[in-house]
C-alpha cells in the first residue's frame, strides 16, 4: 500500500512540475490586441470603468484602424466617441494603454471644441473649469481680433505603451487633467502646439519616431520626458514651463529647439545625448538648468538667454561649441563646468568679452586643472584676455584654498617644517598677488594701489623734509604749501581707494594688505625720527637734491635714490627749492622715480649730513618700487594682446 501512495505522489509531482512553466509562461505573455469593431465601441461606450477616481471609457489592449481604408468606422469611432465625452456631464476619461492605433489621431475629433471667450465658453464646463480656462492668455483677445477656437479634453488621457502609426494631432488643445503617455511609440509626426496641459503630462520612455512639435505649449504641472527618444526634430519653440521639466536621459536625434522657451522651475537636462543641434536662444530660466553628464556633440546655443540660478554643466562631454552671447546671469548665476572635459578640436566655449570669464565656477581645484586650463585655451585662442585672465585668477585662487587647507591640515601633525614653511611662503606670495593684482590680470587694481602708495610716500618725504623743528627756530611749511599738499593727498589717495573698490573682488582685504606693506615699517621709523631730533648740519637745507642739468620725462629704471658720491656731481645736483609755490611737487617726483621708475627730474637724497633713517626710508620705498614695477609690467603684459614684455606664463 505504502508503495501504491509513493507511485501516486510520485506522479502528482511530476505532472506538476510539467505544468508549472506552461502557468508561468502564460501569466508572463501579454494578452493579444483584438481589432475594435463598432459593436464593441459601443459595448465599452455604455460601460465605462472607474480608474483613480473618473469613469474612463476602457479601450486598452485594441487593434483601433482609422486609416483610410476603413473610412467609415473611423467617422463612426469620432463621432461616438466625441458625443459620449461631450454629453457627460462629469469629466470622462480615455485609455487607450498598449492599444494599436493606425492612421491619424485627431483630438479636435474627440474632445469639447469650445471658443476661448466669456460669452461662448461651452455650457458643458463647471465652474471650476470654465476659471481654468480663464487662465489661459489667448482668452482675452482685442477687439478685431478672431476669437480662438479650442479643444478640451475635461477627463484624463491615457495611453501607456501604446502605438501609433499615423499622425497625431493635439494642436490647441486644453488637458485640464492629466497626460499619461509612458512608453508610447509614435511613428508618424506629433503637432501639440498651443497645447496646455494643467496636471501632469508624462511622455517617460517615449519613442518619437518623426517630428514633435510642442510650440507656444504651457506646462503648469511636472511635464516628464525622461528616456524619451526623438529621433526627429524636437521644437519646444516658445514654450512655458511652470513646474519642474524633466529630460532625464532622453536621446535628441536631430534639431531640438528650445528657443524663446520659459522655465520657472528646474530645467532637468542630465545625461542627455544631443547628437544634433540645440537651440536654446532667448530663453529664460528662473531655476537652475541641469546638464550634468549631457553629451552635446554639435552646437548649442543660449543667445540673449537669462539665467537666474546657476546652470550645471558637470561631468558634460562637449564635441562642438557653446554659445553664451548676449546671455544675462544675474547675481547668483553662474556656470559650474567641475569635469566638463573638450572631447573634440571643434569644441569650445562662446561668450561675450569680458563677461562670460567671469560666470564660471569650480569648487575645487584637485581634478578641475585640466578644466581650467582648456577654458583658458579656448578664450585665449579666441583673443578674450580678459576672460582667459579671470580664470587664471579663479585657478590661483583656488590654489590659494588648497594651499590654505594643506597648511591647516599640516600644522596640526608637523608644524613649521621646512616643507610646512615653503608651502607658507607660497600662500603668502599668492595670497598677495590675488590681493594686489588678482594674479596680474586687472591693471586698474595695480594702478590704484600704486596711486594710494605714490601719495602716501609723497606725503611721508615732504613731512620729514618740511616739518623739521618748531623751536628755537621754526622749519616748518607755509600755510598754502601744506594746503597744496594735504589736498593733492587727499584726491590722489581717494581716487586710489575708489579705483580698487570698482576694480578689486576683495577691496577691504586689498586696503588691508596695501596697509600692511605700507604703514608699519616707514611709521615707525619716522616716529623714531622725531623722537630723537635732528641736529645736524645743514639743517635749513632740502635732503634732497635734483639734476640741475636737465628738465625732461625720462626712464630711471636703474637710478638709485642717493646721489652720486663722486665730486664732479655735486656741481650737477643741487637741493630742491623750498620758496616755489611748486615745490611740493617735487616729492611726488620723487616717489614717481622710485616706485615708477620715471619721473620729469632726477631727484634723489643728498649723501651728507643726511640722518640714517631717513636714508632707510627711502632705500624701502625703493625696493618696493621693483616689485611694484615687476609687478605692473607683468600685469600689462598679460591684459594687453600682442604686448610682448613678458612671456605668458
Amino acid at each position: 500500500m505504502r508503495n501504491v501512495l509513493r507511485v501516486l505522489v510520485g506522479l502528482f509531482m511530476f505532472l506538476l512540475l510539467l505544468l508549472l512553466p506552461t502557468t508561468a509562461q502564460a501569466a508572463t505573455t501579454p494578452p493579444e490586441k483584438i481589432p475594435l469593431t463598432l459593436e464593441l465601441l459601443q459595448e465599452r461606450l455604455n460601460s465605462p470603468i472607474q480608474s483613480e477616481g473618473f469613469s474612463t471609457i476602457d479601450l486598452r489592449q485594441l487593434i483601433i484602424d482609422l486609416t483610410n481604408e476603413n473610412g467609415e468606422f473611423r467617422d463612426q469611432f469620432y463621432q461616438r466617441l466625441q458625443t459620449q465625452i461631450n454629453r457627460s456631464k462629469t469629466p470622462l476619461g480615455l485609455d487607450l494603454s498598449e492599444s494599436l492605433i493606425q492612421g491619424e489621431f485627431i483630438a479636435s475629433k474627440l474632445g469639447l471644441q469650445t471658443p476661448l471667450s466669456q460669452a461662448a465658453l461651452s455650457s458643458l464646463l463647471s465652474p471650476i473649469e470654465q476659471e481654468q480656462l480663464q487662465t489661459d492668455d489667448r482668452f482675452f483677445t482685442k477687439p478685431g481680433e478672431q476669437i480662438p477656437l479650442v479643444t478640451v479634453f475635461r477627463g484624463p488621457l491615457k495611453f501607456p505603451q501604446a502605438r501609433f502609426t499615423g499622425i497625431v494631432s493635439f494642436a490647441d488643445t486644453l488637458f485640464l487633467q492629466r497626460l499619461e503617455a509612458s512608453q508610447t511609440t509614435f511613428i508618424q509626426e506629433v503637432d501639440c502646439s498651443n497645447t496646455r496641459f494643467d496636471r501632469l503630462a508624462d511622455f517617460s520612455h517615449a519613442t518619437f519616431g518623426r517630428g514633435i512639435s510642442f510650440s507656444s505649449s504651457a506646462f503648469f504641472d511636472n511635464a516628464n520626458f525622461n528616456q524619451v527618444q526623438f529621433l526627429g526634430v524636437a521644437n519646444f519653440t516658445g514654450s512655458t514651463f511652470d513646474s519642474t521639466a524633466n529630460f532625464l536621459q532622453t536621446e535628441f536625434a536631430q534639431l531640438a529647439n528650445f528657443s524663446r522657451t520659459r522655465w520657472l522651475q528646474t530645467a532637468d537636462f542630465r545625461e542627455v545625448n544631443w547628437h544634433d543641434r540645440a537651440l536654446l536662444n532667448k530663453s529664460h530660466f528662473a531655476k537652475s538648468l541641469l546638464l550634468t553628464n549631457a553629451t552635446l556633440e554639435k552646437s548649442t546655443t543660449f543667445r540673449e538667454s537669462h539665467f537666474q540660478e546657476p546652470v550645471v554643466l558637470q561631468d558634460v562631454s562637449l564635441l562642438d561649441q557653446v554659445d553664451f552671447s548676449s546671455a544675462r546671469f544675474t547675481q547668483g548665476a553662474y556656470l559650474n563646468v567641475a569635469g566638463m572635459t573638450f572631447d573634440s578640436n571643434l569644441a569650445k566655449i562662446l561668450g561675450d568679452t569680458g563677461r562670460i570669464g567671469r560666470v564660471f565656477s569650480v569648487s575645487r581645484l584637485q581634478d578641475n586643472e585640466d578644466v581650467l586650463r582648456n577654458l583658458v585655451r579656448n578664450f585665449r585662442n579666441q583673443q578674450q584676455i580678459p576672460d582667459a585672465n579671470q580664470l587664471e585668477y579663479t585657478t590661483q585662487q583656488l590654489r590659494r584654498q588648497q594651499l590654505q587647507r594643506y597648511l591647516l591640515g599640516k600644522s596640526r601633525i608637523n608644524p613649521f617644517s621646512p616643507s610646512w614653511l615653503l608651502d607658507a611662503l607660497h600662500w603668502l606670495g599668492l595670497s598677495l598677488l590675488l590681493l594686489l593684482s588678482e594674479d596680474g590680470t586687472s591693471f586698474g587694481l595695480v594702478f590704484g594701489v600704486g596711486m594710494v602708495a605714490i601719495a602716501f610716500f609723497s606725503l611721508l618725504f615732504w613731512l620729514i623734509d618740511r616739518w623739521r623743528r618748531r623751536y628755537p627756530q621754526p622749519i616748518l611749511p607755509t600755510y598754502g604749501e601744506t594746503a597744496y599738499m594735504l589736498g593733492t593727498f587727499t584726491v590722489v589717495t581717494v581716487t586710489g581707494i575708489v579705483t580698487i573698490f570698482r576694480t578689486g573682488e576683495q577691496p577691504w582685504l586689498t586696503l588691508l594688505c596695501l596697509g600692511n606693506i605700507l604703514l608699519p615699517v616707514p611709521l615707525m621709523l619716522v616716529w623714531r625720527l622725531y623722537q630723537k631730533g635732528r641736529y645736524h648740519n645743514l639743517l635749513d637745507v632740502s635732503y634732497f637734491v635734483e639734476d640741475g642739468s636737465l628738465r625732461q620725462l625720462h626712464l630711471l629704471v636703474g637710478r638709485l635714490p642717493i646721489m652720486p658720491r663722486f665730486s664732479i656731481f655735486r656741481d650737477r645736483y643741487l637741493p630742491i627749492l623750498w620758496e616755489r609755490r611748486w615745490s611740493w611737487l617735487n616729492y611726488y617726483d620723487f616717489s614717481l622715480n622710485n616706485l615708477l621708475k620715471f619721473g620729469f627730474n632726477d631727484i634723489r637724497l643728498r649723501d651728507e649730513h643726511l640722518p640714517g633713517i631717513i636714508t632707510t626710508l627711502a632705500w624701502y620705498q625703493w625696493s618696493l618700487g621693483i616689485l611694484y614695477i615687476a609687478l605692473l609690467l607683468w600685469t600689462l603684459s598679460r591684459t594687453i594682446p600682442g604686448l610682448n614684455l613678458f612671456i605668458y606664463l
